[in-house]
């Protein structure tokens, strides 16, 4: 995985995490907190979409 292919999964949760925030009004962690559950969850599922395809994090 190269660090473009990085980049874009840290802005593509960024956005996913922005957004459920905004949808899910009254609900969210803020801001920042919705911007790094986005973040992370796009990390979980990056890794867990790897490992079932047994290319996690190969260049």
């Amino acid at each position: 995985m190269g660090i473009m292919e990085v980049v874009i999964m840290l802005a593509i949760g960024a956005v996913a995490g922005w957004l459920a925030g905004t949808l899910m009004r009254g609900s969210g962690f803020g801001l920042i907190g919705d911007i790094i559950i986005g973040i992370v969850g796009a990390v979980i599922g990056t890794f867990i979409e790897g490992v079932s395809t047994k290319t996690s994090f190969k260049t």
